[in-house]
């Protein structure tokens, strides 16, 4: 995050003694980028090192579907099966050394583990249900439509009140866009979103000794530990760098007379990818706008779609959940007819949902998503 915050019982300067009830308080430097980067200072009641347990190792590699070729695919996310945890057994769709794509579908309850990514940062979009999120930060309700920003090194878990579906989207650096923000960080007249439409955690101290299974993930798979305490014994924290939420409802997107690029729609930037999302809106309003996007060749960059809920005009066959990958290189655009029947529609509005992660490195497709792939989705630009 770029603006600074603070929550619970905080000494009046950091590195000094603090003490609760007589006990020493234990200050925590939680931060990325070495000593230079964003950071915050966590106040424990316990030391937050300690581990009495080191419990098994569980690879995580994901397997290539190497004879994908290159070409553009379309993938029914309706067709993945549920998975047993949020975290441990997400389903990689697509993926490079920046960027793992995945997708979650989950039953109602509460995650038996607590959850810590050691390698990226992850960015959850709920397309369906309701969740808790718990964090050694505070607490926060996400539901449809929410975006929740969890840095990289958070311990965090899940309560599920009711099925949901997850994409997730892991990579470095996760940030507001830069030409959003001025030189003081605080969001500039004309972003996608303004300071208080991002919605922080509230802290709940939890003081208790059991048995509290953490599992640490890299990009290399996860180390289970054993602790004593519970991980979310922060009494007070402030700083810069936290987990947050924030709705695509409350997204104000920039429309104009003609059509307007992607990058209008610029939600997060990230190491070698930016996130994007096309929210309800007006269509274009000049008189003789063609209000749906051109055919184009962005032949640097990998382009994933996924649709979420309401009309996607360019495309027939589209359903809700389905994700599509275009290849740099490869032409895309709107399907024949598309762009004929986009006329009538200028000044219209229209209700799409959609979440762009593009990419500046190719994307590697996974088995799993060989599982759901519309072998025919190369030829619906002439077999419509």
């Amino acid at each position: 995050m770029v603006f600074y915050y603070k929550q619970g019982e905080l000494p009046k300067k950091r590195h000094t003694v603090f003490t609760k009830d007589g006990k020493l308080v234990r200050e925590e430097v939680f931060g990325i980028n070495g000593f230079s980067g964003r950071y915050s200072l966590l106040y424990h009641l316990n030391p937050p090192t300690r581990i009495v347990r080191l419990e098994e190792w569980k690879d995580n590699s994901i397997q290539e579907w190497k004879s994908s070729g290159y070409r553009h695919h379309k993938l029914s996310t309706s067709k993945l099966r549920e998975s047993n945890d949020a975290f441990l057994d997400r389903i990689t769709l697509l993926f490079n050394e920046d960027t793992f794509i995945s997708y979650v579908k989950t039953s109602e309850g509460e995650s038996k583990v607590f959850y810590r990514n050691a390698d990226f940062d992850e960015i959850y979009y709920v397309h369906e249900g309701e969740i808790l999120f718990k964090s050694l930060f505070g607490e926060i309700n996400v539901s449809q439509g929410d975006y929740l920003v969890v840095p990289r090194g958070t311990t965090y878990t899940f309560v599920f009140k009711k099925y949901s579906e997850l994409l997730v989207v892991e990579g470095k650096q996760v940030e507001l866009p830069k030409n959003y923000r001025n030189e003081y960080g605080q969001l500039v007249e004309g972003s996608f979103y303004y300071n208080r439409d991002i919605r922080l955690p509230t802290l709940r101290t939890y003081d208790e000794k059991g048995n509290y299974r953490l599992v640490i993930k890299t990009s290399n798979g996860f180390q289970f530990v054993e602790l004593d305490t519970h991980p979310f014994d922060v009494v007070g924290w402030d700083g810069y760098l936290y987990p947050f939420a924030l709705s695509v409802y409350d997204l104000e997107p920039i429309t104009g007379k003609l059509h307007q690029p992607p990058t209008m729609y610029t939600t997060f930037t990230a190491s070698n990818f930016v996130v994007c999302t096309f929210v309800p809106r007006l269509f274009d309003y000049h008189p003789q706008a063609v209000p749906i996007s051109y055919y184009h060749n962005n032949v640097d960059a990998d382009e994933m779609i996924f649709y979420s809920s309401g009309q996607f005009m360019s495309r027939r066959g589209i359903s809700k959940g389905d994700i599509t990958l275009h290849r740099g290189g490869h032409i895309h655009g709107p399907q024949p007819g598309a762009v004929e029947l986009s006329l009538n529609k200028r000044g219209t509005y229209n209700d799409e949902v959609a979440v762009m992660v593009e990419t500046q490195k190719r994307l590697k497709v996974s088995l799993y998503a060989k599982e759901i792939d519309d072998p025919s989705y190369p030829l619906s630009w002439y077999n419509y």
